[in-house]
């Protein structure tokens, strides 16, 4: 299949099964392809094969049109990150990703929450590749679309894909994190960084009645799509829609230390029959686990009895290490907090509610910045968002 064929078979794949419904974007989607925003070498899918247009065409556009995000930059040491992916399983790749291409029902379920329309004006946080940015501008305009970068090289690349494309929209090489007052307020604010809350100045630069579309999640591989309702007066009011793995925006403040098992002894440890891991793997109970217990962080890690993990907070006092053990697995924490405790206990919470999808949690922001997470209503059960403070 040539790029244009496989092209208008993906778009048209999403129209059918329902991702694509408005019939602004689903022009958009026909006019813009991902395949002139991919560049042809130095990129790679999110599981690590490495992508070639020259060397090997057909893998390369098999890539492009597979409903995947595609690594197009990695840490080099320094770069902060600022672009979201799809959730997949976390290959070192993807762990240094710092910029990529989302996968397409990804970008066409976040544009489709943002309700875009005639006459709006959007904010896009993290250009990427500017294949989303395209999207934006082919909707609204490209003199109603702002783009803010904070890598100057993938803004670069992403400006000229754009030209090469026809279009022109605003590309800022800035920290996403500020937003960008002097061309305030907005309509519409769309990211594909992952958030915990919200930057308030954000909130400041939206227009009332304004959405802000974004990944929301406390934990990199359970995120969730969430569309914020913004009245104007330094409130929102959050919906959750579907799962979607996430590179988090840059925050102020230290960066968070590596998850990696210090080699502590532990204060406890204890022995179990039933895979303990098992709920950290599901997505549903990993989402409810990172609404219900505050601050914690995980890592797969691997000794000689096989594939445990390793948990720790954020100040790293506070750790869990699970590993097999003949027929059964060790559980072993220490410090100041009972992170394993806390799970249990958020577990037995969520069985005892039927074990509710990510889709019956939203999250409310008061006018003072807090953050409140709460199932089926704000007035229901609810649990305090602790911000992030660095990676």
């Amino acid at each position: 299949m040539t790029a244009r064929e496989r092209h208008s078979a993906l778009i048209e794949a999403m129209v059918a099964d329902g991702t694509l419904t408005d019939p602004g974007l689903i022009e958009a989607f026909r006019a813009v392809p991902r395949h002139s925003f991919i560049p042809d070498t130095g990129a790679s899918t999110v599981r690590g094969t490495t992508l070639d247009a020259t060397g090997n065409p057909e893998r390369w556009l098999a890539a492009v049109y597979a409903d995947n995000a595609i690594i197009t930059r990695v840490d080099e040491g320094g770069v902060p990150r600022q672009r979201g992916d799809e959730a997949t399983p976390r290959t070192p790749e993807a762990e240094a990703a710092t910029s990529s291409s989302s996968a397409p029902t990804v970008l066409a379920q976040l544009l489709g929450l943002a309700e875009l329309a005639d006459g709006l004006r959007a904010l896009e946080i993290g250009t990427g590749t500017g294949w989303n940015t395209a999207l934006l501008a082919h909707r609204l305009g490209d003199g109603s679309v702002d783009s803010m970068e904070i890598d100057p090289r993938v803004a670069e690349n992403a400006r000229q894909a754009l030209s090469e494309e026809g279009r022109s929209p605003r590309i800022v090489v800035a920290d996403g994190y500020a937003g960008r007052p002097e061309s305030a307020p907005y309509d519409r604010i769309t990211s594909t960084c992952g958030v915990r809350t919200l930057p308030p100045s954000w909130l400041e630069q939206i227009r009332p009645d304004g959405l802000i579309v974004c990944p929301w999640g406390a934990l990199e591989g359970a995120g969730v799509l969430a569309r914020f309702e913004c009245p104007g007066d330094g409130t929102a009011h959050g919906t959750f829609h579907g799962g979607v793995g996430f590179v988090p925006l840059r925050v102020p403040g230290p960066q968070a230390p590596p998850v990696h098992d210090s080699g502590q002894q532990p204060d406890e440890y204890r022995l179990t029959q039933e895979d303990p891991i098992a709920p950290l793997m599901s997505f549903p109970s990993a989402f409810a686990l990172s609404v219900m217990v505050p601050d914690w962080r995980v890592r797969r890690r691997w000794i000689g009895t096989g594939s445990g993990v390793w948990i720790n907070d954020r100040t790293d006092e506070s750790w869990v290490r699970v590993y097999p053990y003949g027929t059964s697995w060790m559980i072993e924490q220490g410090g100041p907090r009972s992170i394993w405790d806390e799970f249990e206990e958020a577990l037995a919470t969520w069985t005892e509610l039927a074990e509710p999808p990510p889709d019956r949690f939203g999250i409310s922001v008061g006018d003072d910045g807090t953050h409140r997470t709460w199932l089926d209503s704000p007035e229901g059960r609810s649990w305090p968002v602790t911000p992030a403070t660095g990676r």
